[in-house]
C-alpha cells in the first residue's frame, strides 16, 4: 500500500513528466515566428504592391509559419533614396532599392535606360534581368553593398503626364520636365526639354505649383500616387520600357542569420512570384490603367512611330552609351565596352522574344 505521502509524489512526478512532454512537443510549434521589416517607398498598390501582398504570404505559407514579414509602404520608414542605407545599416531586413537612386553604388545596374526598349512580357523582362544579373559587375555590386537581392520585379512602360496637352513628342520643347534618372532627364533635354529633378515625393506639389510642367515615370508609379490628377495628360506607349529592375533585397548578415530552411522557404516564395503571380498582374495593368485614367477625365494619348524613332535615336543612343562607358571604366570596369554590348544583346533577344 502507497501511502498518502508517496501517492502525491508519484502524482507530482507523472504531471511533470506529462508537462515535460508537452512542451518537448509543442514547444518549436508554439514559438514566435521570426518578424523581418520591410520598406517599401510606393504604395502597397498596383502589380508590385500586390504582388508583394502575395510574397509576404508564401514566405510565411512556406516557412510554415516560422518567418512573417512587417511590411511598411509609402516611404513610412524613409523616401527612395533613403532604401539602401535603410538595409545596409540594419534598419530594415529587406527594403525595395531602384538602382537609379545609386549611380555611384549601382554602376553596373545603372544601365538598363541607356537602352529604350525593351520586352513588353514579363516573362521576357525577367528572362533579360536573370541573364544579365550574371554579367559580371552586376551581383558584385550588391555583394559590396551588404545586400542579397531576393527577386527582381520591373514597372510598367513609361508615361509622361504633363499639365498641358501632349500629343506629340515634340510638345516636350521648351517645358520642365521631371525624371528620377539622369538617364531619361538626358532623353527629355535630347528633346528640347528643361530637365528638372524633384523628389518623388514632391511632384504632386511641383506640378501644382508649376514648378514643373510635366514628368516622366512608370505609368503604374504615376497612377498609384494620382499624379494624373495633379496633371491630367497622358503620353504613353507599351513600346518604351521603364528598364531599371525594381530590386527587393535583404540584409546580407540578416540572410546569413537564417536556417538553411528558412532561405529555402523564401527562395521558393520568391520563385512562386515571379513564374506565377506578378506576371498575370502586370499583363492586365496597362489597359486597366489607361482605362481607369480615361473614366476620371485624364486625356490618354499614344505614341506615334515618329514619336518612338526619336526617342530612340541611334546617334544618341550611342553617346548616352558612351557616357556610361566611360563613367564604368574610370569606377574600375575595364571590359565595360563589352558588357555594354552584352546587355544590349540580351535586351534584344528578350525583345525578339515577344
Amino acid at each position: 500500500m502507497l501511502t498518502t505521502k508517496r501517492k502525491w509524489m508519484l502524482y507530482n512526478l507523472v504531471i511533470f513528466t506529462l508537462v515535460a512532454f508537452l512542451a518537448c512537443s509543442v514547444g518549436p510549434a508554439l514559438a514566435a515566428p521570426k518578424i523581418l521589416k520591410y520598406a517599401d517607398h510606393d504604395p502597397d498598390a498596383g502589380p508590385r504592391g500586390e504582388s508583394l501582398k502575395i510574397w509576404f504570404e508564401e514566405i510565411e505559407k512556406e516557412s510554415n509559419g516560422g518567418i512573417k514579414i512587417e511590411a511598411y509602404f509609402g516611404g513610412v520608414l524613409g523616401k527612395a533614396p533613403e532604401a539602401l542605407k535603410l538595409v545596409m545599416d540594419g534598419a530594415v531586413d529587406i527594403a525595395m532599392i531602384l538602382p537609379d537612386y545609386f549611380p555611384k553604388q549601382f554602376i553596373a545596374n545603372n544601365i538598363y535606360k541607356t537602352f529604350p526598349q525593351g520586352p513588353k512580357k514579363w516573362k521576357n523582362i525577367s528572362w533579360v534581368y536573370s541573364q544579365i544579373f550574371k554579367l559580371p559587375y552586376f551581383k558584385e555590386e550588391f555583394d559590396r553593398a551588404g545586400v542579397k537581392v531576393l527577386w527582381a520585379g520591373a514597372a510598367l512602360p513609361i508615361a509622361l503626364t504633363s499639365t498641358y496637352p501632349v500629343d506629340s513628342i515634340d510638345d516636350l520643347k521648351g517645358k520642365k520636365w521631371r525624371a528620377a534618372s539622369r538617364w531619361h532627364l538626358a532623353y527629355l533635354k535630347n528633346m528640347g526639354a528643361l530637365p528638372v529633378s524633384v523628389p518623388w515625393a514632391d511632384c504632386y506639389m511641383a506640378l501644382q505649383t508649376g514648378t514643373i510642367d510635366g514628368l516622366l515615370a512608370d505609368i503604374d508609379g504615376i497612377h498609384m500616387t494620382k499624379l494624373d490628377e495633379a496633371a491630367p495628360n497622358i503620353f504613353t506607349s507599351p513600346s518604351i520600357w521603364y528598364g531599371s529592375p525594381f530590386m527587393h533585397v535583404i540584409n546580407r548578415k540578416v540572410w546569413d542569420s537564417l536556417s538553411k530552411e528558412d532561405q529555402d522557404a523564401i527562395n521558393r516564395a520568391s520563385e512562386t512570384i515571379k513564374s506565377k503571380h506578378f506576371g498575370k498582374l502586370f499583363a492586365a495593368e496597362f489597359d486597366k490603367i489607361n482605362k481607369a485614367e480615361k473614366k476620371m477625365g485624364v486625356k490618354v494619348n499614344f505614341w506615334s512611330e515618329a514619336d518612338i524613332a526619336k526617342w530612340s535615336d541611334p546617334a544618341f543612343q550611342t553617346k548616352l552609351r558612351g557616357q556610361w562607358i566611360k563613367e564604368a571604366e574610370a569606377a574600375g570596369m575595364k571590359d565595360a565596352a563589352d558588357i555594354a554590348k552584352q546587355v544590349g544583346k540580351i535586351i534584344q533577344e528578350g525583345i525578339a522574344k515577344d
